[in-house]
């Protein structure tokens, strides 16, 4: 093989639409080529193909072409490829348990430290047992409804880590939207960060979700997945400000047992404001699902 006269096929599936739009894309690295076809470059290829270059190729232009009548080509573009990031980030410690912003609920009562947003106190939720259990409320804060209850305290300023041990019961099998309990990071009904064990369908996830304001007070709610979550499932929320554009940041992380955890994304709220941190567990839509109880062992935050 001299790289000029060989020739290999990956085949299209059965009934591909060849009167369509499609986008073909090339990248290559070293001696390693990799072709793909798709709709738009969303990571659902038609079909791949992988090839290793000869070393006499060396390097040229890029361009395309055609054999036979009727090939259109539109938008096309080369660039350089981007060079892989193989540094990790180190495990970021938790620091020490802040006495003064965190709760373990074993006295019977809630400390002080706490109040209801927007006053919507939930009568139904007590301290029992050494934990705080809390019905799924009929209710949410996403959406333009703002009905559910929020129990939040003050957050310490700099880095800090929140965490609690939450067990919920969202039943197996069966459909439960969107009963969800967890912790929150929280401006206001419709600005806020909120990292649950919730069900969704007939799926059980550990989903991180924020909800903000845009384009003239509509609202956009956005999720992202961390890890399984189990019967009783760890959350952690690590906040830290970053030093460049004073935005808060929120990573989410998640156990199944308290020590090993899963780290998640990460999301922001604005320059300039001050998050309060607590719990939430809400998110019943059908009145006729049995509701579960969220019981929040303790809630710890952790400051360096």
């Amino acid at each position: 093989m001299d790289g000029r006269n060989s020739r290999q096929a990956t085949p299209l599936p059965v009934g591909f639409a060849f009167d369509g739009w499609h986008n073909v894309a090339a990248e290559v690295r070293g001696s390693s080529i990799s072709v793909e076809v798709t709709d738009a470059r969303l990571n659902d290829p038609y079909a791949v193909a992988r090839r290793t270059l000869p070393a006499q190729l060396g390097t040229g232009a890029a361009g395309f072409a055609s054999r036979g009548r009727g090939a259109e080509v539109d938008n096309f573009a080369a660039a350089g490829l981007y060079v892989p990031n193989t540094a990790v980030a180190p495990t970021p410690g938790v620091g020490s348990p802040s006495s003064q912003h965190s709760d373990e609920f074993d006295d019977g009562t809630l400390d002080a430290a706490w109040s209801w947003a927007q006053d919507r106190r939930d009568p139904d939720a007590q301290e029992i047992g050494g934990a705080y259990r809390w019905p799924v409320e009929l209710a949410d804060i996403t959406g333009p409804g703002n009905d559910a209850s929020v129990l939040l305290r003050d957050a310490p300023q700099g880095e800090y880590v929140v965490e609690t041990k939450l067990t919920v019961d969202l039943g197996v099998e069966t459909v439960r939207n969107f009963q969800q309990g967890g912790l929150v990071a929280y401006l206001g009904d419709d600005h806020f960060v909120r990292l649950s064990h919730v069900a969704i369908w007939n799926t059980r996830q550990t989903e991180f979700g924020k909800e903000m304001p845009y384009d003239m007070g509509r609202l956009s709610y956005g999720g992202m997945l961390v890890g399984p979550p189990a019967d009783t499932t760890w959350l952690r929320l690590a906040h830290r400000v970053d030093q460049q554009n004073g935005k808060h940041e929120f990573r989410a992380d998640t156990s199944r047992d308290g020590q090993t955890w899963v780290r998640g994304g990460t999301w922001t709220l604005p320059a300039g404001t001050d998050p309060r941190i607590g719990l939430i567990s809400h998110g019943k839509r059908d009145p006729n699902d049995p509701s579960a109880t969220s019981e929040f062992d303790y809630f710890r935050v952790y400051t360096p």
